[in-house]
C-alpha cells in the first residue's frame, strides 16, 4: 500500500520549485537586502499569501512591487 501522503508531497515539492524559480528570478544581484518586521491582522497576512500564491510569487516580491509603484507616485 503507498502512503497516502505521496501524492500531497509530490504537489508540494512541484508547487515548491515553481516559488524558488520565481524567487530567482525576480532576485537582483546588485540589490541588497534586509529583514523587516511588520505587524499585520491575521486576515491582511491571509489574503498576502494567497496573493502570493497565485501569482506564483512571494510576499515580498509583492511588497517591492508596491514600494516601487508608490516610489514613482512620489517622484512625479
Amino acid at each position: 500500500m503507498a502512503n497516502m501522503f505521496e501524492k500531497y508531497a509530490a504537489d508540494r515539492e512541484v508547487e515548491q520549485k515553481k516559488i524558488e524559480k520565481t524567487v530567482a528570478a525576480n532576485a537582483t544581484d546588485d540589490e541588497k537586502r534586509t529583514t523587516l518586521s511588520l505587524s499585520l491582522t491575521v486576515s491582511d497576512k491571509k489574503a498576502l499569501k494567497m496573493m502570493a500564491a497565485e501569482r506564483e510569487t512571494t510576499i515580498a516580491a509583492i511588497i517591492h512591487e508596491w514600494v516601487q509603484e508608490h516610489i514613482e507616485e512620489v517622484d512625479e
